[in-house]
């Protein structure tokens, strides 16, 4: 049984480190960098993407093998190197230093595992097998991607702009407000909207906002 906690970090300015300068690290790098990090890279070699980041001042980038004491004043780290018994080095300093450790391919050197995740605009959905399969999250991602297509960031922006507008209203209470969202997330709004028809799109929704 899947006794992970699901939780979705801020990491906006914090501090991470990747470990492995190869074709999995790069995507590390990329996903970090997309949530706002600070990255910093250590690996004797690096792929030309994430050299192209170093030159363009986007990540810091130590031209060396990992070290004892490197994790010092890092949030998180992710270890994608060739070498078991660097990963293995990795995971015990994280450990003791209570850092956020994935080591890639390794579930039993982590304490917190990436999962595969469906994104679109403001909805992103994570996919865990617990550590156990990378290739079925990656299967059951790409089903979700076919269910939940850019037509969800476009619904989600209008909701989140329609919700300030109601909250602003001192005649709709919370109740009545619930009531407003439950109905147009249930009703045939997204259809209309992943078929590209606005009018009718806006027809539905309105017809449930009762002022």
């Amino acid at each position: 049984m899947n006794y992970l906690y699901p939780i979705f970090i801020n990491l906006e300015s914090k501090r991470c480190l990747v470990v492995g300068g190869g074709e999995v690290a790069e995507r590390k790098v990329k996903g970090l960098l997309e949530s706002k990090a600070n990255v910093t890279v250590i690996s004797p070699d690096i792929s030309e993407y994430t050299a192209n980041l170093a030159k363009e001042n986007r990540i810091i980038y130590k031209k060396r093998s990992y070290k004892k004491g490197d994790l010092k004043g890092f949030f998180l780290v992710i270890g994608a190197t060739d070498s078991g018994e660097i990963n293995e080095l990795i995971s015990i300093e994280a450990k003791e230093m209570g850092i956020l450790c994935n080591i890639v391919d390794s579930p039993h050197f982590c304490n917190f595992f990436v999962p595969s995740i469906v994104s679109s605009g403001d909805l992103k959905i994570a996919v865990s097998t617990n550590g156990k399969s990378p290739a079925l999250a990656k299967k059951i991602r790409k089903e979700l991607e076919n269910i939940y297509g850019s037509e969800y960031a476009h619904f989600l922006d209008y909701l989140g702009k329609l919700r300030e507008k109601l909250l602003k209203m001192k005649n709709i209470n919370d109740k009545k407000r619930k009531e407003i969202f439950e109905n147009i997330v249930n009703s045939n709004a997204i259809f209309y909207l992943k078929n590209g028809d606005q009018e009718k799109f806006k027809e539905e929704v309105e017809k449930w906002i009762l002022f």
